[in-house]
């Protein structure tokens, strides 16, 4: 599955990437910030569906998404997002098998991507952050990259058919890190679900 994922990773860099520079002018700030190896949770503002496509060509590293499981049931969407190694959660798909794939993902030095507003903004304005993120770093005791993305509502909002080629930005942040707790106190989640959201405003800022 390890070395399957590499190459769809390639497949989507080598397909999109020239594509996307192109097209929506993309550039990347602080790709380095992305561990080169070990376990991290990438952790974005969500604008649009292009989302994890620029998180994916743009990290270091192939790197597995949470993906809803009514996207991942969705017959147009099921089997790119199963070539991609995409975890669904939420809806029928099983809460333990969900958790037992994440553990996996991380237990083995691998890279997760999570949108922590849960969904799409509506408006363009970032969400509250729900602490899914932050507990999964706090249990598991791996650091989260915070990433702002910018230009993407602006360039494919939620209903539009077809996208605006506007600018696009995507910008890495110092991993924060996080020490293992077994049993996080809600203050922690909270505290640290805080301090991710402020890293990707704070990225949107270094981009204003």
């Amino acid at each position: 599955m390890r070395d399957e994922l590499g190459v769809a990773f390639l497949s989507l860099r080598a397909v999109f990437g020239p594509a996307f520079k192109l097209a929506f002018r993309l550039t990347t700030h602080g790709r380095e910030h992305v561990p080169r190896e070990g376990p991290a949770i990438l952790a974005s503002n969500h604008a649009s569906f292009l989302d994890p496509i620029l998180v994916g060509i743009c990290a270091r590293r192939p790197v597995r998404f949470l993906v809803a499981n009514d996207f991942y049931r969705d017959p147009r969407l099921h089997t790119t997002l199963r070539w991609l190694g995409a975890i669904p959660v939420g809806g029928d798909a099983g809460l333990i098998r969900s958790f037992k794939h994440i553990g996996k993902v991380l237990g083995r030095g691998g890279l997760l991507g999570i949108f922590p507003e849960g969904g799409i903004t509506r408006d363009g304005a970032m969400r509250p952050f729900r602490p899914g993120a932050s507990v999964l770093a706090l249990r598991m005791g791996v650091p989260l990259v915070p990433i702002h993305l910018g230009g993407t509502f602006e360039a494919l909002p939620r209903h539009a058919k077809w996208p605006r080629f506007v600018p696009l930005t995507v910008r890495f942040g110092r991993p924060i890190p996080v020490a293992a707790r077994r049993n996080p106190s809600s203050e922690e989640i909270a505290g640290l679900s805080d301090a991710l959201r402020n890293a990707v405003e704070a990225l949107a800022s270094d981009g204003a």
